[in-house]
This record gives structure tokens, C-alpha cells and sequence, in this order.
């Protein structure tokens, strides 16, 4: 069998609520050149079960049981075990539109694109968390301006050939691993390419957990540091990986938006302040 053009790699660990979903919308792409490679931290839940009752729909799917539980190694493991000549990393809990690879195709025959990400909504929809993806959109466009590119590891698209020569993901980084990725990929020559269209949506499950503002300074913060210190090392600056952290009780906040707001915004400055002129 032919080798296929893309190869969609998924990190999972005890995702049996969400990529199900995932699943069923790669079921329904219109471009079906590709292949499906899950990369599992040893789930203890129904995760494995439930990929492989999608056989029947998806034949081109691979279930690989990861030696090592971490986000970085197990993208890594299916860069390798791929066949397709461009990779795309998803995580579990993100939706695609059935034209998703479509479009990827279509841009990839005009362009030649080596490196790719596109714009994305929320899987919600509530004014504000619209308004909080539309300005990750744009972030994009500013990051890639200044020669910082960044492309989101759960809408990562790029060559086989490139995700190797650049070192693959950092097994190391403990946060924004994508975006310092990204940045060596600019460096060895590969710099980002935008496809404007909004494909997919992106998952607010770690807002509605940790809360959005939370969550806004430390995605802030990380990018200050990768912009001007590098790679993110620090375990307590990590994140948990796995759908049964979501599956906890949300965190129930009734602070005031605004000034909630004003105080991380704050905190990001002086954040900048300190990272600029002491680190």
C-alpha cells in the first residue's frame, strides 16, 4: 500500500470521553489519504476499547502503547512510527471540520508548505472565550511577524523530513513545547505558514478547570520566557496530561471579570519586568 500524505498523531492518556469524538470526525473527512496513529500513556480506562471499535471505519489506524507517559516522548513515538509525509499532531479533546485535511491538501498543493497551523474557534460560545481565540488567531500572525513563530501542538502540521531535521519535541519541556519547537523549526529554515481558514475547534476544557484567567497569565508568561530565555524546564511550571484530571469537579469562580483581569494583567508585567532584567 501506497504510503499516505498525512499521518494524524494523538497523545492520549484515559481520553475514553473525548476522543471518540475525534475519532468520528476523521470518520467523516472528505480527503481520506491518511493514516491514524495513537500513542497511548498506559490508559486505565476505556480509551484503547474504544479506538479499536473504530477499525471498521478507520482501517489505516495504529494503536501504540507508549513506554514512557509523557506528552513530548509520545508525539515523538508516532513521528517515528509514521509513514505519511507530513505529520499532524491533534490532542484527544479537539473537534475538526470534515473539510479539515481537505483544505490542508489544497493549501499544501499551492504552497509547498513545510510547516502549518490554522485558525481555530472555541468549543464553546460565549462572547468573551471567542473574543480569547480570535486574539490567539491573531497572536499567530504577531509571533510569526517577529520571527518567533508558533503553531499550537494540538494543530501542528508539518513534514516528516522537517520535524526531524529540527530534533523533534523537546522530551524535556514541560510547557509551550510546541512553541519552542516552532522556533527551531524557523531556525533550520522551516518558518511557519498560516492557513487562514478556521478548521478545528479548540478545547476550553483546561479553562473551564483551572479558570480562564489562570490560565491566560501562565500561557502569557510562558510565552515572555520562551521569547526571551528559551526552553520551559521547570516541573512546577507543567500542566497535567490525561482526560481524568477534567474529569474532576470544576473549579467555581465568582470573582469579578474585570478585576480579576486587571490583577493577572498586572502580574504579567512585572513578570516581563523581572525576566527582562534579572534572568
Amino acid at each position: 500500500m501506497k504510503n499516505p500524505l498525512f499521518s494524524i498523531i494523538i497523545p492520549t492518556l484515559n481520553e475514553e470521553k473525548y476522543l471518540p469524538r475525534l475519532l468520528t470526525d476523521l470518520s467523516q473527512q472528505k480527503e481520506d489519504d491518511f493514516e491514524i496513529l495513537i500513542i497511548d500513556g498506559q490508559s486505565s480506562d476505556n480509551t484503547k476499547k474504544l479506538a479499536r471499535s473504530f477499525g471498521d471505519k478507520l482501517p489505516r489506524l495504529r494503536f501504540i502503547v507508549s513506554k514512557v507517559r509523557n506528552l513530548c516522548s509520545q508525539r515523538n513515538t508516532g513521528a517515528e512510527e509514521a509513514k505519511g509525509t507530513y505529520l499532524i499532531f491533534l490532542d484527544a479533546d479537539i473537534q475538526i471540520f470534515t473539510n479539515y485535511l481537505e483544505e490542508i491538501k489544497k493549501y499544501i498543493a499551492k504552497t509547498s508548505a513545510p510547516f502549518i497551523t490554522t485558525y481555530q474557534l472555541p468549543d464553546v460560545r460565549n462572547n468573551f472565550d471567542i473574543f480569547l481565540v480570535q486574539l490567539a488567531n491573531y497572536t499567530l500572525e504577531l509571533l510569526r511577524l517577529i520571527n518567533r513563530p508558533m503553531s499550537p501542538g494540538y494543530n501542528f502540521i508539518v513534514t516528516k523530513e522537517a520535524f526531524m531535521k529540527a530534533g523533534k519535541f523537546d522530551i524535556h519541556s514541560t510547557f509551550s513545547e510546541d512553541h519552542e519547537l516552532s522556533i527551531r523549526l524557523y531556525n533550520a529554515g522551516y518558518n511557519i505558514s498560516i492557513l487562514r481558514k478556521r478548521l478545528l475547534k479548540w478545547s476550553f476544557r483546561r479553562l473551564k478547570k483551572s479558570g480562564r484567567l489562570p490560565v491566560i497569565y501562565k500561557y502569557a508568561l510562558a510565552t515572555i520566557y520562551i521569547l526571551i530565555s528559551g526552553n520551559i524546564t521547570d516541573k512546577n511550571f507543567s500542566y497535567p496530561m490525561g482526560g481524568a484530571y477534567f474529569q474532576q469537579v470544576l473549579i467555581h469562580r465568582n470573582k469579578d471579570l474585570k478585576d480579576e483581569f486587571g490583577r493577572y494583567l498586572t502580574k504579567i508585567k512585572k513578570a516581563a519586568f523581572k525576566i527582562l532584567l534579572f534572568d
